[in-house]
């Protein structure tokens, strides 16, 4: 799956997805939700980035789920962030 794009990706895994969290807003519910897992896989595909990357990003974050675009912004926050 190393030469895979990223629609194919995105096509792939939103047909069949993940349990939705019930708690979570209705714009946020529509939108397919992914493992951690899944997303640190397709970490380059999806984002650009190194599974590393995802790692800190997602470090505290007690989620399960997550949609490509909320691990989008949460990814450029990350990488606006000063290093203290």
């Amino acid at each position: 799956m190393a030469n895979v794009s990223k629609k194919s990706v995105t096509a792939k895994t939103s047909s069949t997805p993940v349990h939705e969290d019930t708690e979570q807003s209705s714009s946020q519910a529509s939108q397919p939700q992914y493992t951690l897992t899944e997303l640190l896989q397709h970490a380059d595909e999806l984002f650009g980035v190194k599974a590393e990357v995802l790692h800190g990003v997602f470090y505290d974050d007690s989620e399960t789920l997550f949609s490509v675009e909320e691990a989008t912004q949460k990814i450029q926050q990350f990488m606006k962030e000063k290093v203290k």
